[in-house]
């Protein structure tokens, strides 16, 4: 086992584990160098739906138990806490798992592209940092091609389905027309931009937006012809909207029982929808126990969110298609790791012992022909450069389309290679596990 990816989403883990274990942005230098204490770091990716860790060694390892004392320490969750959440792929496995996580294809919202721009992040951070190795550079690089290829050739992302559209999906299934609703956005984020102009698409004439940093929320009010409020006027906010959609993952909640009971007062009894679309969570679950309140949060939209629309179907079938023919690409691209370093040394090999013969010709001319001796090493050169690419031309080839580990050793015995046997061999297929 070598390339490895292990983690957890929400199909294995509730939102109450997931928001224990959520790495923002400026986290993940941080975390990248806390995990180089337990293994060699790799890159990690966190989304409100997923915490991943993607790592790469050379030799069979005990790497799934030391990435999940990673995840116990950066997270505070015990290890049996954690072990019937996680998941882990391997070689190709790992290349397919990357690859649809990637294009969106294993998202609570099938098909959304904000987690495209995630896995970049992740990937960049790690790459600065230093801690991509191996085949790992290849294997993202190969996903972010993937997934631009998917939503180039299908329609899976072109109704630009997210949480957030889904958050105020909801809502309308829940309040009937929401023209006449007054909506508050709380968060002025990706997400919060997102959900305002989900809501701006569905009719919502009156979008309120909050923020704790008042610029933010004043430019995306301003760009969907919203209003921003101060977060000192949440209470009376709340007092008047018919639905609240949260999105700022902020570490403490934004919302707690206190805030909402003052609010409830105000409202002569109209009840409140609020949905809770941030990991950490925003609004304290407790709220929902209160009267007159309807509160969702990310695991209740689940359900709904991950129904593919059935005109989709065909575009997920191609999408799936494409992605098997990627990880067959990375899975040839990766096999072809083992034998080049072989042919590199029988190339270099061949081309020590062609200059030691051609100075040695040279050396016992010297003397009988001075006048024609520089053009004749010239010559001498390249016709005997010219030579051993050809002599090595079908070798090289045979183990290109040969690359077992019974093929390379008969190569290493053949050429006299010196050195450890195993220097260039990798570990072949069954190193990759393919899956």
């Amino acid at each position: 086992m070598s390339l490895l990816v292990l983690g957890l989403n929400h199909r294995t883990a509730p939102i109450e584990l997931r928001e224990k274990l959520t790495i923002d942005r400026d986290a993940l230098g941080p975390s990248l160098k806390l995990l180089a204490a337990y293994a060699r770091p790799g890159v990690i990716l966190s989304t409100c739906n997923r915490l991943e860790v993607y790592a790469f060694e050379e030799a069979e390892t005990d790497l799934p138990a030391r990435i999940i004392a990673f995840l116990t320490a950066v997270s505070g969750v015990t290890e049996p806490e954690l072990r019937s959440h996680l998941y882990q792929h391997q070689g190709d496995g790992c290349a397919q798992h990357l690859f649809r996580v990637a294009s969106g294809l294993d998202s609570m919202v099938v098909g959304e592209t904000q987690v495209l721009g995630q896995v970049r992040t992740a990937f960049s951070v790690a790459t600065e940092l230093g801690f991509v190795r191996g085949p790992l550079s290849g294997l993202f690089h190969q996903a972010l091609r993937t997934a631009r290829q998917i939503h180039r050739e299908t329609n899976i992302g072109s109704r630009s389905r997210s949480v957030s559209q889904a958050g105020v999906q909801l809502a309308r299934g829940l309040l009937g027309d929401l023209a006449q609703k007054q909506a508050l956005v709380v968060g002025a984020g990706d997400a919060g931009r997102l959900v305002a102009q989900a809501l701006s698409d569905a009719g919502v004439k009156k979008i309120m937006v909050t923020n704790r940093t008042r610029w933010r929320a004043e430019d995306l009010a301003r760009e969907l012809g919203g209003i921003a409020v101060p977060i000192e006027e949440l209470s009376l906010q709340l007092a008047q909207a018919d639905v609240v959609i949260s999105s700022t993952g902020s570490p403490g909640y934004m919302l707690d029982q206190l805030t909402i009971r003052e609010a409830l007062g105000q409202r002569s009894g109209r009840p409140l929808l609020l949905i809770d679309i941030a990991v950490p969570r925003d609004i304290d679950p407790a709220v929902g126990s209160l009267d007159n309140v309807q509160l969702y949060d990310l695991d209740a939209l689940q359900l709904m969110s991950e129904i593919a629309p059935e005109d989709l179907e065909q575009d997920l079938a191609w999408a799936e298609g494409i992605v098997e023919g990627r990880t067959e690409e990375f899975h040839q691209w990766w096999d072809s790791l083992d034998v080049i370093p072989l042919i590199a040394s029988i190339r270099e090999q061949a081309e020590a012992i062609r200059r030691a013969e051609v100075a040695r010709t040279i050396g016992k001319l010297k003397g009988r022909m001075p006048d024609d001796l520089e053009e004749l090493a010239s010559r001498l050169d390249a016709m005997s450069a010219a030579l051993v690419k050809k002599l090595l031309h079908h070798a090289t080839v045979h183990f290109k389309e040969n690359r077992g580990p019974a093929q390379q050793e008969l190569a290493r015995q053949l050429f006299n290679l010196a050195g450890n046997p195993d220097r260039n061999r990798g570990g072949g297929r069954q190193r990759r596990g393919r899956q």
